[in-house]
C-alpha cells in the first residue's frame, strides 16, 4: 500500500475508535461528576485500547503470526484481550465504588464492540495488505522467470537456424560456389536481422515475412526444384508481434521436404488478420515414405516455439499440427498488437 493509502487506513481507524469513545463518554457523563476523572478515564481507555490494536499490528504479527508461530501468537493475543477486559472491569468496579451506582458494571459489555475494533479489524486489514505484498512479489517472481525463459529460448533461435543454413552453404560450396557466394550475401542480411530483432520484445509483421521470404529465397536458390509462396489476408500495416515467432515452422517445412523425382517439394504460407487475431497456416509437401529422424534434437525449434507461445499467450493461441499423407500443416492463431498511425486517427 502506498503511503497515502496507510494514513487514510490509520485515520479511519483511529476516527472510529474516538468516536466509538465519544460516544461511551457521552453515555456515562452523568454518573462521574468529576470532569477531570471522567476525562482521565475516557483517555485511559482511548490511549491503552489503541495502544494494544497498534502492539497486535507492529510487534505480535511480524513476529509471531507471519513467522507461523501460531501457538506463541494466540497466547499473547488471548493475554492481550485479557488485559483489555481486566482493565475496563477495573475501571468499572473503582467507579462503582466511588460513586455508589451499578451502571458501571455495564461496562463489561464494552468489549464486544471493542474487541472488534481494536484487533478483528485491523488484523484483517493488515492481513490483507500482507496477501496483496506476497502476491505482488510473487507475480514479479513469475514475470521475472518468465522474461529469462523468454529471451534463452529467443537465444536458442539463433545457433539453430545458423546451424541449419551453414549446413546448406557447406553444400553449396562443394557444388557451385557462385550460388554459394550468392546465399551468404543474403544469409548475411538474414543474422543482421536476426541481431536486430532478438534484442526487441516485437517487430513489425511485415519485417517477419520479409524474413521468411528472403530465408526461402535462399533455399530456392539452393535446390533445383522448389517452390514457395507467401500470401497476406488483411492489411498487416503497423501489426507488431514477437519476433522470430514463425521461423521454426518454416525451418521444420524445409528441413522435412527434401528433393525427390517423386514430387515437387513445395511450402505454402498464408497469413491472415481478422478483428482479434492473427492466423498462420503453413503447409509444406512431405515424402510419402516415412523418413529417419533426427537423433540429434531435430525437434529443437518446435519445441522452443511451442514452449514460447505458452509463455506469450497462455491459453489464449491456438496451435494445430497436422501430419498428413503427403503434407505437413501448421495452424497457428494468436493475438496481435495494432499500432494506430497518425493517418488512421485523422479518419
Amino acid at each position: 500500500m502506498e503511503l497515502r493509502y496507510k494514513i487514510v487506513a490509520h485515520t479511519l481507524f483511529v476516527t472510529a475508535y474516538v468516536a466509538y469513545t465519544f460516544y461511551c463518554a457521552a453515555f456515562y457523563r452523568p454518573f462521574i461528576p468529576d470532569f477531570p476523572v471522567h476525562l482521565a478515564v475516557w483517555c485511559w481507555f482511548l490511549f491503552f485500547n489503541v495502544g494494544m490494536a497498534y502492539l497486535n499490528i507492529y510487534l505480535l504479527m511480524p513476529r509471531l503470526l507471519y513467522r507461523r508461530r501460531y501457538v506463541a501468537y494466540g497466547v499473547c493475543l488471548a493475554g492481550c484481550l485479557a488485559l483489555m477486559s481486566l482493565s475496563m472491569a477495573l475501571s468499572a468496579y473503582l467507579l462503582d465504588t466511588l460513586y455508589r451506582s451499578g451502571q458501571f458494571l455495564s461496562a463489561l459489555q464494552s468489549p464486544r464492540i471493542v474487541i472488534p475494533l481494536s484487533f478483528a479489524c485491523p488484523m484483517a486489514v493488515t492481513l490483507y495488505h500482507r496477501q496483496l505484498i506476497d502476491k505482488r512479489h510473487i507475480n514479479r517472481l513469475e514475470n521475472a522467470t518468465i522474461q529469462s525463459e523468454l529471451e534463452q529460448l529467443k537465444k536458442q533461435i539463433n545457433p539453430h537456424f545458423l546451424f541449419n543454413m551453414l549446413n546448406n552453404v557447406m553444400v553449396l560450396v562443394k557444388t557451385d560456389s557462385q550460388e554459394a557466394s550468392k546465399v551468404l550475401v543474403k544469409f548475411k542480411d538474414l543474422l543482421n536481422y536476426q541481431l536486430t530483432v532478438c534484442a526487441a520484445e516485437e517487430t513489425l509483421l511485415t519485417d517477419d515475412i520479409q524474413f521468411l521470404n528472403d530465408f526461402l529465397n535462399i533455399e530456392k536458390i539452393r535446390r533445383d526444384r522448389f517452390e514457395f509462396e507467401i500470401t497476406v489476408e488483411g492489411d498487416p500495416d503497423g501489426v507488431y508481434i514477437p519476433p522470430l515467432l514463425f521461423i521454426p515452422f518454416v525451418e521444420n517445412a524445409v528441413k522435412h521436404n527434401p528433393e525427390s523425382d517423386d514430387y515437387l517439394p513445395y511450402v505454402h504460407i498464408r497469413f491472415r488478420l481478422d478483428a482479434n487475431n492473427l492466423h498462420f497456416i503453413c503447409i509444406n509437401s512431405k515424402p510419402t515414405l516415412p523418413q529417419p529422424t533426427d537423433a540429434q534434437g531435430g525437434g529443437l525449434g518446435l519445441v522452443n516455439v511451442k514452449r514460447r507461445l505458452l509463455l506469450l499467450y497462455p491459453g489464449n493461441h491456438f496451435l494445430n499440427i497436422e501430419n498428413r499423407t503427403g503434407f505437413f500443416q501448421v495452424d497457428l492463431a494468436t493475438p496481435y498488437r495494432k499500432k494506430i498511425t497518425n493517418y488512421e486517427l485523422m479518419y
